[in-house]
């Protein structure tokens, strides 16, 4: 394998035997080397390979990103994959560096983009998330730049979607999906959540458990609950005009129909999680 680039001593671009361009790190792969050189096939821990349309992405990447991004890109991908027991597929280079590159562009040119599913990934990825917190810290270290906890959770997204563990990468979805139905509820309950409330937490990962089922089509065998439904929403107006409009928008948005038993559950959690006046 030759050497295309080198990101540092630790990390370089490398076109394989068979023509493929490969992300290799090791420690001490790329000490004292230099575009052209063999690579030292023994000093390599991990392989990143690009085909096709990845390849190309990468191709126009070297080409338009500070190294330093891919740098750090090497960094965060480390520490997520020891923090969160995980690998990730090659894409996740791409992503992460190309997302720092126009972060710190857009900081310079003071161009705010909200995460308006922030609270969200702080609830239901956690973990990603304290990665994502480590992660802008050590860019303020090597650029001195200090990006907001909104940039914290895009990259926390990106460890969830490019993570091997993950293979559907409807995280994003999924985010969304529990966005809508929270304000959904919140509107017509006449509440505001604390997203930093456990009531916030279980209701949360309720919605995320039913978008997972949602996004990946499952079929489930369920038991009719009707009777239950309507005996919880016996003489409470509010809580069944809710459980409507959840049932309407995830059928319209997402062409789902939840079922009986699933309203039940719905219902459980809105009645026991939240403080209804």
């Amino acid at each position: 394998m030759i050497i295309l680039k080198i990101f540092n001593n630790n990390s370089v671009v490398a076109l394989s035997e068979d023509k493929q361009d490969i992300i290799l790190t090791g420690s001490g792969i790329g000490f004292r080397k230099k575009a052209g050189d063999l690579v030292d096939e023994s000093k390599i821990e991990k392989r990143y390979v690009f085909q096709d349309e990845h390849k190309k992405r990468l191709e126009k990447s070297l080409r338009n990103i500070p190294v330093v991004y891919f740098e750090i890109t090497e960094q965060i991908i480390k520490k997520a994959s020891k923090e969160l027991d995980t690998d990730f597929s090659s894409e996740i280079f791409i992503a992460i560096s190309d997302h720092i590159s126009f972060a710190m562009k857009r900081y310079k040119e003071h161009v705010y983009l909200p995460n308006i599913i922030l609270d969200e990934t702080k609830v239901l990825y956690k973990k990603e998330f304290e990665v994502g917190l480590w992660a802008i810290q050590y860019i303020f270290k090597k650029t001195r730049i200090l990006l907001d906890e909104h940039e914290a959770g895009y990259i926390a997204l990106h460890l969830v979607n490019f993570s091997l563990s993950n293979k559907e990468n409807n995280a994003t979805k999924i985010l969304t999906f529990t966005k809508e139905v929270i304000d959904l509820i919140q509107k017509t309950m006449k509440i505001e959540l604390e997203t930093s409330s456990l009531e916030y937490a279980r209701i949360s990962m309720h919605l995320k458990y039913l978008g997972e089922r949602i996004f990946r089509n499952e079929e489930i065998s369920f038991i009719d609950t009707t009777y239950d439904i309507r005996m919880l929403l016996k003489d409470d107006a509010r809580l069944s005009m809710c459980i409507n409009r959840i049932v309407s928008l995830i059928e319209k948005n997402y062409n789902y129909e939840l079922s009986p038993d699933e309203q039940t559950y719905l219902c459980i959690h809105i009645k026991r999680n939240i403080n209804v006046k």
